[in-house]
C-alpha cells in the first residue's frame, strides 16, 4: 500500500519529527479564535472542510469507487451533550445531516452521496470510525485536521487536484 497524508499543513513548516511549527486551528472548535492576526470564521472552516470532502472524492474517483465499508463506529458524545455543543456552535447542521449522525451508529456500508455527510461528521470530531475499501483503500480522518490514505496503487496522477484545492501532499513509509 502506498501511504499519504494530506492537510492543509505546509511541509516546509514543520520540524525534523514532523511537528507543525506554525501556531493554526486544528479543529472546528477554534471558529473565533484569533491565528496569525486573523479571525478563523466559520465560512473559513467551511471552505477548508468542503476542500478536504472534494480530496476524497478525487480519490475515490480515481479509485472507480462508490461505496466504502465502515467499522467501529463510535459518537464522541451522548445525545444530550452533542445537540448543546452544535447549539453553541457557528456552523449550522441540517437536519439531513443530524438525522444521519442519528443512525450512523448501524451504518456498515456508505454510499457515494453518503461520504460527504460522514467525512463531515469525522472531521468536526462527532464520530470516531474507520473507512476503507477491502485491498484498495483506507481513509483515516484523525484529530488536528489530518487525513491519512493508504491506497493500493499510486495517487501521484491526483496529486496535482487535491494541491489545487490548497492541500499538501506528502507520501510517507513506515
Amino acid at each position: 500500500m502506498k501511504k499519504y497524508n494530506i492537510s492543509k499543513y505546509n511541509p516546509k513548516f514543520k520540524d525534523n519529527q514532523g511537528r507543525y511549527l506554525r501556531e493554526d486551528w486544528t479543529a472546528i472548535s477554534d471558529i473565533d479564535k484569533v491565528y496569525n492576526g486573523k479571525i478563523f470564521s466559520a465560512e473559513d472552516y467551511l471552505k477548508m472542510e468542503d476542500n478536504y470532502i472534494k480530496a476524497i472524492y478525487i480519490i475515490l474517483n480515481f479509485h472507480n469507487l462508490k461505496t466504502l465499508k465502515v467499522k467501529d463506529v463510535k459518537k464522541s458524545f451522548s445525545q444530550e451533550k452533542f445537540l448543546k455543543l452544535i447549539d453553541k456552535q457557528k456552523i449550522v447542521y441540517s437536519q439531513h445531516l443530524l438525522n444521519f449522525y442519528n443512525k450512523i451508529e448501524s451504518v456498515e456500508n456508505l454510499e457515494y452521496q453518503d461520504i460527504d455527510l460522514f467525512c463531515r461528521l469525522l472531521l468536526r470530531e462527532d464520530i470516531g470510525a474507520k473507512l476503507f475499501y477491502p485491498r484498495k483503500l483506507k481513509i483515516f480522518i484523525c484529530y488536528d485536521y489530518l487525513l491519512g490514505i493508504h491506497s493500493s496503487s499510486s495517487i501521484e496522477k491526483v496529486i496535482p487536484e487535491i494541491t489545487d484545492l490548497g492541500l499538501f501532499v506528502e507520501e510517507f513509509s513506515d
